[in-house]
């Protein structure tokens, strides 16, 4: 049954209110998100590309727009998460179709992970024998270590740039003789090591936690809020900071020995449906150079 024109004001009225209290969101952290996402694009450079990144938080905004009309009545059509998300309605289209297929999604992170899948699957870069991928001339036309950059990779990224990152991570080896050689010995990439992967993905991770307290005391009532708190000076003598870190170090560890006790008290023995997943977080944080102060 088509909507009366009273309806499709409300609607419209719902959605003008939804992108200008947006607006309004925007407006208010602008000046702030640069400090976030230099910290979370210093963690992923090298890790993960541009392109990928960049198409990835397309997608979260499509999905993010679609929970929040749903929140308010809204319908969410396309045009609707056009309006929002301020993207053309044919690139919503096409985020929606491959929100319902997870199998769209990109497989590869980085522009290497894309060279050592066509090296292992394409015909042109494989030993016609072995079905493995070939040992490669590191230079000149044909099967080449350098049509194969050329070809997965393209020309802003020298040859030398992508061999020196694949040889520090293990990836390849050079095979010496009279004409040098790349020999693939691994196919999977790993562009940082594990401890520094490791520390990443927890970063994040506790990144992420800290902002799921903030957005939960921006929706509930007063009484309802959690902890979200922190406490700083501006006026710390450069001299004593590191007797402050050492200090920090061992409040912390204290009252992280509170905290596990005081999660173990109300841990269930046993795990079970319907259970909740809650948590406590402590850091202690400081000047982009502080690192380099009282070692």
């Amino acid at each position: 049954m088509p909507r009366s024109f009273g309806e499709d004001y409300i609607m419209s009225s719902n959605l003008h209110h939804i992108r200008h209290e947006t607006m309004t969101e925007n407006s208010a952290v602008y000046q702030v998100l640069p400090l976030l996402f230099r910290k979370i694009v210093r963690l992923l450079i090298g890790t993960i590309s541009f392109p990928v990144l960049a198409d990835l938080l397309k997608s979260i905004y499509v999905e993010e727009a679609k929970r929040k009309l749903n929140k308010s009545g809204s319908k969410p059509t396309k045009s609707a998460l056009a309006l929002i998300t301020g993207l053309d309605t044919r690139v919503v289209s096409a985020l929606l179709k491959e929100n319902q297929n997870p199998d769209s999604m990109p497989v590869t992170a980085n522009p290497e992970n894309t060279l050592i899948d066509i090296w292992s699957s394409d015909d042109t870069f494989q030993d016609k024998e072995t079905g493995e991928p070939a040992i490669l001339p590191i230079e000149g036309r044909g099967r080449t270590f350098q049509s194969l950059v050329l070809r997965a990779i393209g020309r802003n990224i020298t040859v030398k740039t992508v061999l020196d990152r694949l040889l520090k991570g293990g990836t390849v080896q050079i095979v010496q003789g009279d004409i040098p050689r790349v020999e693939l010995v691994s196919r999977f990439y790993n562009p940082i090591s594990s401890d520094y992967a490791k520390s990443t993905e927890v970063g994040l991770l506790e990144s992420s936690r800290v902002l799921e307290a903030v957005l939960y005391n921006t929706q509930c009532d007063i009484e309802q809020r959690v902890p979200q708190q922190g406490r700083w000076t501006y006026r710390l003598n450069p001299k004593n900071y590191k007797q402050f870190r050492t200090e920090v170090r061992q409040l912390l560890e204290n009252q992280i020995k509170e905290g596990d006790a005081l999660l173990e008290k109300f841990e269930d023995t046993q795990k079970q449906p319907g259970q909740l997943t809650v948590g406590i977080g402590w850091y202690q944080w400081g000047d982009p150079d502080t690192k380099d102060i009282g070692e």
